[in-house]
């Protein structure tokens, strides 16, 4: 269950967004459609668990592969040209979209819920990645269980997985302090898909070597940090800028944590 391309949403949900979203487009009027649409159908979900009387033995994991999308532009050669649509996402204030590894093509936001944690909401800012969901379940699964010997995995190869589940349930502080983020990806992005780039996280700090992806997102730079290069200016229907720094660059920078 998700919000995903194409744009597409009963009536009755565009309707709801015609009048107060008079100067969206389609795509961006229909994506916030699909939004209340798998928000009702989250609460029609959580309904019947507890309709079925399973809700309090329930853990509710909501999580996302990738930042929103965003106006990406390039014609059939890769080259990098005016943007001719503008996508519906927004990861403001953050730079960055799907396919680059700017936070806010990384970044995404979770929650976990359940009748099961004590201690009312709270904020974890401890890094996670998509990997550790593998171990955080099992942990949960044998959570205050022993395990039975023959169902231990002794034999199998060391996982890349770390388990999130202390810090989930009992706010203790995260055990991942690294990840790798990406190794020469080519041909995966709109925007110089001849470009590759890599990335590593360690603590609050990222490092980026081969540009990192499309930088449009959240907010458009109105003067790119030199050298760069200028590839299109602001259409209008969006301040989307589609930049990218040379080949060789190399970024060092901190994250908020």
């Amino acid at each position: 269950m998700g919000v995903h391309s194409p744009y597409q949403a009963p009536k009755y949900y565009v309707d709801k967004y015609t009048g107060h979203m008079w100067g969206a487009n389609k795509d961006r009027k229909n994506y916030a459609a699909m939004m209340s649409s798998m928000d009702e159908g989250i609460g029609n979900i959580t309904k019947t668990l507890i309709s079925e009387g399973i809700y309090n033995n329930t853990i509710i994991v909501f999580a996302s592969d990738n930042g929103a999308n965003v106006g990406y532009c390039s014609d059939a050669d890769g080259n990098l040209t005016p943007t001719a649509s503008v996508e519906p996402g927004s990861n403001y204030p953050l730079r960055g979209g799907k396919r680059s590894i700017f936070e806010g093509g990384i970044k995404s936001v979770s929650f976990v819920h359940s009748p099961l944690l004590r201690g009312g909401g709270r904020v974890m800012k401890d890094l996670v990645h998509v990997v550790d969901w593998f171990s955080t379940f099992e942990d949960i699964i044998s959570d205050g269980f022993t395990v039975p010997r023959k169902y231990r995995f002794k034999d199998r190869n060391p996982l890349d997985s770390i388990s999130a589940w202390r810090a989930i349930k009992k706010g203790a502080n995260g055990k991942r302090k690294k990840f790798l983020i990406n190794i020469d990806t080519r041909g995966s992005i709109k925007c110089g898909p001849t470009m590759p780039f890599k990335g590593f996280r360690k603590n609050q700090w990222k490092l980026i070597v081969g540009g990192g992806g499309p930088q449009v997102g959240g907010i458009a730079p109105t003067v790119p940090p030199s050298p760069a290069r200028f590839t299109s200016s602001p259409t209008s229907n969006s301040s989307t800028y589609c930049w990218t720094p040379p080949r060789r660059s190399t970024w060092l920078m901190p994250t908020r944590r």
